[in-house]
C-alpha cells in the first residue's frame, strides 16, 4: 500500500470528520480508508483517531503529524509539477474561518471567482464570529476584525474595516437630540459582546477624542442580529461599512453624529508559520489581497466611518 496514499487518506478523514466522507470525498470505500488509516498508525507508532460509535476525535498527535502530512503532499505536488516543466497546480481542501457577516455579504462573490479559477481546490468555510483556535480547530487561515492578541501568530493586513454610530429614523424621531458623544447617555444603546466589557464608544473629531462608557440596553454577539435590533428603533449601535450602506441610501437607517468619526478596525488574515502554509492557503491569501477592496471599500465613505 503507498504511503502517500495513507497520508493523503489522513489528511481527508481529518478535514471532513469521518471515514465515510473522507471515503466519498476520494471516490474509494470506507473499508479502503480505514485500511489506509490503520496502516499509517501503525508506521507512525501511535494513534491517530479516537473512534466511537457516533464519533471520530482527532488525537493530539494527529494535529501534530497533520501539519507535516501538509507539506509532505504540497512537497510532492511541487516535484511532479517540476518533473513536468508545468506550474503546480494547488489543489485539496481548505478550512477557513471568516466572521459570519463578512462572510455573508462580502467574501462569498470573491470565493465564487476564486472557485472558478482554482477548481481543484475545495474550499471548507467556517463562518463565526468567535476567534477560533486555528491549531485546535484544524483552520489553516483565518479572516479576523479586531486588534490581534495572538503573537504566536502570524498576520497578513488586508485593510481596515470602517465603521458607524447609527440608528432608524423611528427611533430618532422620538428620542433627544445627539449632538455630542456625551449625549448618548440618554439613549438605549446596543452592544457587540464580542468586544468584550465594559462597553466603551470612541469618537474623534474636531474638538479631539471622545471616550464614552455606554451603558448597553442590549448585547448581541452578531453583527447583523444588531443591524436588525437597530432597524427595529430598539436603540443605536455601531456597525461596520457593508452594513450601513445601502440602508442609508434607502433611508432606513441613518448616521448618528456625522461630524465624528468611529475609529476604523484592522482586518487581516491570519495564519500559524508561514513556512509551513500550503500552496492552496497561499494561492487564496494572495487571491483575497488582490481583491481587498472589495472587502474594505464596501461603505461609499460616510461622513463619520474612518478612512
Amino acid at each position: 500500500m503507498d504511503r502517500l496514499d495513507c497520508i493523503e487518506t489522513f489528511i481527508s478523514v481529518l478535514e471532513s470528520g469521518s471515514f465515510s466522507a473522507a471515503a466519498k470525498r476520494m471516490g474509494t470505500t470506507q473499508s479502503t480508508v480505514s485500511k489506509r488509516i490503520a496502516m499509517l498508525e501503525k508506521t507512525l507508532g501511535t494513534s491517530l483517531f479516537l473512534r466511537t460509535t457516533r464519533r471520530l476525535t482527532p488525537t493530539e498527535d494527529a494535529h501534530r503529524v497533520y501539519e507535516h502530512a501538509r507539506d509532505i503532499v504540497d512537497a510532492y505536488q511541487l516535484t511532479r509539477a517540476a518533473a513536468s516543466n508545468a506550474s503546480p497546480v494547488p489543489a485539496g481542501t481548505l478550512t477557513i474561518s471568516a466572521p459570519s457577516s463578512m462572510g455573508r455579504h462580502l467574501l462569498m462573490p470573491i470565493v465564487r471567482d476564486f472557485q472558478e479559477r482554482y477548481p481543484a481546490i475545495i474550499l471548507d468555510i467556517r463562518l463565526t464570529e468567535r476567534h477560533v483556535n486555528l491549531v485546535e480547530e484544524g483552520i489553516e487561515m483565518a479572516l479576523r476584525i479586531g486588534e490581534l492578541e495572538d503573537s504566536s501568530l502570524r498576520a497578513r493586513s488586508l485593510g481596515r474595516i470602517r465603521r458607524y454610530a447609527v440608528a432608524s429614523p423611528d427611533y430618532l424621531r422620538f428620542q433627544p437630540e445627539i449632538t455630542e458623544p456625551s449625549d448618548l447617555s440618554s439613549h438605549a444603546c446596543l452592544g457587540y459582546s464580542r468586544f468584550g466589557a465594559p462597553t466603551t464608544w470612541i469618537f474623534e473629531g474636531e474638538s479631539g477624542r471622545h471616550v464614552v462608557n455606554v451603558e448597553c440596553a442590549m448585547k448581541l454577539d452578531d453583527a447583523d442580529t444588531l443591524q436588525s435590533a437597530i432597524l427595529l428603533a430598539m436603540g443605536v449601535g455601531v456597525l461596520p461599512g457593508w452594513l450601513v450602506q445601502q440602508r442609508v441610501e434607502r433611508g432606513e437607517l441613518e448616521i448618528v453624529l456625522p461630524d465624528y468619526t468611529v475609529p476604523s478596525l484592522p482586518f487581516n488574515a491570519i495564519y500559524p508559520d508561514p513556512g509551513r502554509l500550503s500552496l492552496r492557503a497561499r494561492t487564496f491569501l494572495d487571491f483575497v489581497a488582490a481583491h481587498r477592496s472589495l472587502l474594505t471599500s464596501a461603505d461609499g465613505g460616510y461622513g463619520s466611518g474612518e478612512p
